[in-house]
Formats: C-alpha cells, sequence, structure tokens
C-alpha cells in the first residue's frame, strides 16, 4: 500500500507567506488589523483542497466507495467557493485611507491568487476522479456544471454574507434567504448576472490554468 502524499505546489507557500508577511506589516506600519480575515479565508480555501487531495489518493489506490464519494463530494461542493471568492476581496482595496492602496492591492491580489490557485488545484482533483470512473466527456461536464452553484456560492457569500455551513448550521435561515431572492425579480436578476459573471470568470480560469499546466 502507497503511503499518502499531502503536497501543496510551492507557489502557494510562497504566496501564503507574503500574504501572512503584509498583513503582519500592515499592523506594525500602520496599526491597522482591518485584513486579518484574509488569513481566515485562506484556511476556508485550503478545505476544499484538502477534501479533493484525499479523495484523489484514495481513488489511485483503488479505495475510494461511491458513497464515501458521494458524500465528500457534497461536502467538498459546499465548501469549494470559499477558494475563488478571497478574489471579491479585492473590493476592499481603498477603503483604509491610511494605509497606502498599492499595500493593500498587493496584499489582497496575492491572497486572492491563493485561493484561486487552490481552487484551480482542488477542481482538478475532482475532474480527475471523475475521468477515472466515468470519461473525459463525462468528467468536463460534471465539473463545468457545478461550477454553476459554485459562482451562485460565492454570490450567497458576498452579498448575502452566508458561510459554507450555514447549509447545516442555519438551514432554514439559509433556505429563506435564498427563496427571498427568487421571490424578487430585482433581486432574482442581480443573483443571476453576477452569478453568471462569477461563473465565467471561473470557467475561463480554469481552462486557462489547465492549459499552462499541460505545457
Amino acid at each position: 500500500m502507497s503511503k499518502f502524499k499531502f503536497i501543496v505546489p510551492k507557489s502557494i507557500y510562497i504566496l501564503i507567506y507574503l500574504s501572512v508577511i503584509l498583513n503582519i506589516l500592515r499592523v506594525v506600519l500602520f496599526g491597522k488589523m482591518s485584513f486579518i480575515y484574509v488569513i481566515w479565508n485562506i484556511f476556508l480555501a485550503f478545505l476544499p483542497f484538502v477534501i479533493s487531495s484525499i479523495l484523489l489518493n484514495f481513488e489511485n489506490n483503488h479505495k475510494l466507495r461511491k458513497t464515501i464519494f458521494l458524500v465528500f463530494g457534497i461536502i467538498w461542493l459546499l465548501l469549494i467557493p470559499n477558494s475563488p471568492y478571497i478574489v471579491t476581496d479585492l473590493i476592499h482595496i481603498g477603503e483604509v485611507r491610511s494605509v497606502p492602496v498599492v499595500f493593500d492591492a498587493f496584499l489582497l491580489f496575492s491572497s486572492a491568487w491563493v485561493g484561486l490557485l487552490l481552487g484551480m488545484y482542488s477542481i482538478n482533483h475532482m475532474e480527475q476522479i471523475l475521468k477515472k470512473r466515468y470519461s473525459q466527456k463525462i468528467a468536463s461536464l460534471l465539473i463545468f456544471g457545478s461550477m454553476v452553484f459554485v459562482s451562485f456560492g460565492i454570490y450567497l457569500g458576498r452579498f448575502l454574507r452566508f458561510n459554507s455551513w450555514d447549509v447545516f448550521a442555519s438551514p432554514m435561515i439559509f433556505i429563506r434567504g435564498v427563496g427571498e431572492i427568487f421571490a424578487n425579480k430585482g433581486d432574482s436578476i442581480e443573483a443571476i448576472f453576477y452569478s453568471l459573471l462569477f461563473y465565467f470568470f471561473l470557467a475561463m480560469s480554469y481552462g486557462s490554468w489547465k492549459a499552462t499546466q499541460t505545457k
């Protein structure tokens, strides 16, 4: 039996170090802790990467049962929006006037890059599993189909401030919140617009990232 190897790409480590160092410098130089939450967001972005890494390892060793894959696949789908979600934190650039805009731009962009890369690797893990179980065509269909839910999840997190665990911790509040979106024409149009925006960004980012991995 081969041992499980949890491998995090070096590029991600470098970007995490940069993000953390810039956050520390922000506190020391400017006395501002308003972006400390970004470190927590990076941790949340890591969770789907961890799950997909473990699932892929089990699949490669022919030990991934269908039920396990289904259960943890659903959990992964609920968590994966946390990875590209960090990109939306870029809206906070320039909010704190006592901190140079360029400094915050570097901090938030490096953090967003971490989240996006973690998402790309994690999505690719799931695609590899699906390809082994079915075919490349079905795998691609399911992956790009799942991005619809991921994109809507980003919208819910950014605009309605829902978290992934709200599905279990506060299911009625979550269902009511989603229901209110589609009960109001203006809100539903906004939700569809931003979800489509996130979808095309995510799909094109993944396609571009995959093209660089095959060279």
